[in-house]
């Protein structure tokens, strides 16, 4: 039979554990919610910072918050995987369009969003963290094109050539688009800082000799069929055909219905 002063000696043990165990979780989640907010950078609305065009609702700030920390976490959990851009992107939608319905189709939280991310993004340009300058901009530019394809009907569907030029952009192309979507002039002198850098694309084919697939992006040739393929040459466009054709003639056959219909 077990004594009452060993029984009550179990108990704190079992309290104390308990507690630990508690503090070691709320640790975990504090941890999760610093890692999200060194992704997007400061959330929080700051009267005495310029907030580039970013100033939201109270009605909405709350969700659509709460929605970008949603995806953010998805899309974080997609890319620890390995998986290429455009399936991150895109499994971060999957997994955020239940919950997140009210966002997903209405316009006007859509473009807060995008907001955000170019706060966000700007912030990163002015303390000089470019990489997650570029990550923010790709984020935003994917919420740029789904309104495009799903409320303006101004395009057909992703152009994922597009994000993955935002994703590894040089820093002159990432001012220019940063520049254009602010109302305020805090991005002025950083573009004159940078407006010689040369604006930089890469090639689509994966065997490319060139360093990184680089090459200045007005000396690049497209594909004409589907108009999402980039190349430094024509002998890069031979040669990655095979491997092109595929998505080519898909994207070619949505391109030539979207343009039906628009004439229509």
């Amino acid at each position: 039979m077990v004594s009452k002063k060993r029984a009550q000696g179990k108990a704190r043990k079992a309290a104390k554990a308990a507690k630990a165990e508690a503090k070691k979780k709320e640790d975990s989640e504090q941890q999760g919610e610093a890692t999200l907010e060194a992704q997007i950078g400061r959330m929080q609305i700051n009267d005495a910072v310029c907030q580039h065009g970013d100033y939201p609702s109270k009605a909405d700030e709350r969700i659509v918050t709460e929605f970008i920390y949603a995806y953010l976490a998805e899309y974080n959990d997609e890319n620890k995987w390995g998986i290429d851009l455009a399936t991150a992107l895109k499994g971060a939608y999957k997994a955020t369009i239940g919950k997140y319905a009210a966002v997903w189709g209405n316009l006007d939280k859509l473009e807060f969003v995008i907001s955000r991310f170019v706060f966000v993004a700007t912030r990163y340009v002015l303390n000089g963290d470019i990489p997650q300058a570029c990550i923010n901009v790709t984020i935003a530019n994917y919420f740029e094109q789904f309104i495009a394809c799903t409320f303006r009907n101004s395009q057909p569907s992703i152009d994922g050539p597009k994000i993955f030029e935002l994703h590894d952009a040089d820093v002159h192309t990432l001012v220019s688009y940063l520049k254009k979507r602010i109302p305020c002039k805090c991005l002025d002198k950083k573009y004159k800082e940078v407006k010689h850098v040369k604006k930089m694309g890469e090639c689509c084919n994966p065997c490319c000799s060139l360093p990184e697939r680089r090459v200045e992006r007005s000396k690049m040739l497209y594909c004409t069929r589907c108009r999402r393929a980039f190349y430094c040459s024509r002998e890069c466009q031979k040669a990655a055909w095979k491997i092109h054709k595929t998505f080519c003639d898909k994207n070619s056959a949505i391109q030539a219905n979207f343009d039906a219909n628009k004439k229509k």
